[in-house]
């Protein structure tokens, strides 16, 4: 049985009185998802993915430059085939296993970006200010 070029448009128009899924699902939650809602979610998403990248991007640029073996020919190195840097580009984002493919090297670099656009346009937690380190006692 053949199907008439336009049968996805009457099947609709009789499924769903004329509107396609995006349309129901716009009319359907127009009343609580507002663009304030949008800019929250892409905020918040944002955060979450720069969260989970900080701290493997401070740990291979600063971990590896104030680790106390940076450089020198026996040193660590941040670029390079065996370099800090390179190794978040690998599977677990460790330098001894194979190199990510090619969608999974965009993620990382997309979660990199995030790390850094957060971290030029948020304030960081101050332990330090937070905790007291030294206590004078009062006589």
């Amino acid at each position: 049985m053949m199907m008439p070029a336009n049968f996805t448009a009457v099947n609709s128009e009789v499924v769903y009185g004329g509107a396609d899924l995006f349309s129901i699902l716009a009319d359907t939650t127009a009343p609580v998802w507002n663009a304030a809602n949008v800019k929250t979610f892409n905020t918040n998403l944002l955060t979450i993915l720069s969260n989970t990248f900080t701290s493997l991007l401070v740990k291979a640029t600063l971990g590896t430059m104030f680790g106390g073996n940076w450089g020198g020919d026996n040193g660590d190195k941040l670029f390079g085939d065996n370099g800090t840097f390179s190794a978040l580009y690998h599977i677990d984002h460790d330098i001894n296993k194979d190199s990510q493919n090619f969608g999974n090297k965009i993620m990382t670099t997309l979660g990199l970006a995030a790390s850094v656009y957060t971290l030029g346009t948020t304030g960081v937690k101050n332990f330090v200010g937070e905790e007291k380190f030294i206590s004078v006692k009062t006589v």
